[in-house]
């Protein structure tokens, strides 16, 4: 009887051993990534507010504009009205009759105006119907703030720090 001596290698070899990955090291990269997300998040909410202060000085101003541009399209005064007594819930800018909306403007979110019902009206001429008007936008629990400035001749600016345009 002939037995065979010929060996059989039942082993992996080490590069098919080696696919994947272990769960230590999985939980390493977790933990690498949780520490870098805990590092961007103050930056990132920074910047959220810095953008709801910006895109609601923005619709202000694009709505002071458009106020001025009616007057002056339409002879009459037009105003810029706060919705329930307070800018936070948003305005409408009407004519002179006090009751036809030409734009309005919903609640912008977590966003204030100081004053928060300013007295804002063009004449005939695009002229403010009374003094400038500084509104501050800021966003609530921040630093974060721009200054709309409308003047008695009627020019509209957005600037940051202290209003002067």
């Amino acid at each position: 009887m002939l037995v065979s001596t010929m060996r059989t290698d039942h082993r992996i070899p080490y590069a098919k051993a080696m696919q994947g990955f272990s769960l230590v090291e999985l939980m390493v990269v977790v933990a690498v990534l949780a520490i870098l997300a805990s590092l961007a998040v103050p930056s990132f909410q920074e910047l959220i507010a810095a953008q709801r202060v910006r895109a609601a000085a923005s619709a202000l101003y694009e709505s002071l504009l458009l106020a001025r541009s009616e007057a002056i399209k339409r002879n009459s005064s037009v105003t810029l009205s706060p919705n329930s007594s307070d800018l936070s819930n948003g305005w409408s800018v009407l004519l002179a009759d006090g009751t036809t909306s030409v734009r309005t403007q919903e609640s912008l979110g977590s966003v204030t105006f100081s004053p928060a019902s300013p007295a804002l009206g063009y004449t005939a001429l695009g002229r403010l119907s009374g003094s400038t008007q500084i509104i501050t936008v800021a966003a609530e629990g921040t630093l974060k703030q721009r200054k709309v400035r409308a003047e008695a001749s009627g020019r509209i600016c957005v600037a940051e720090g202290d209003g002067s345009c």
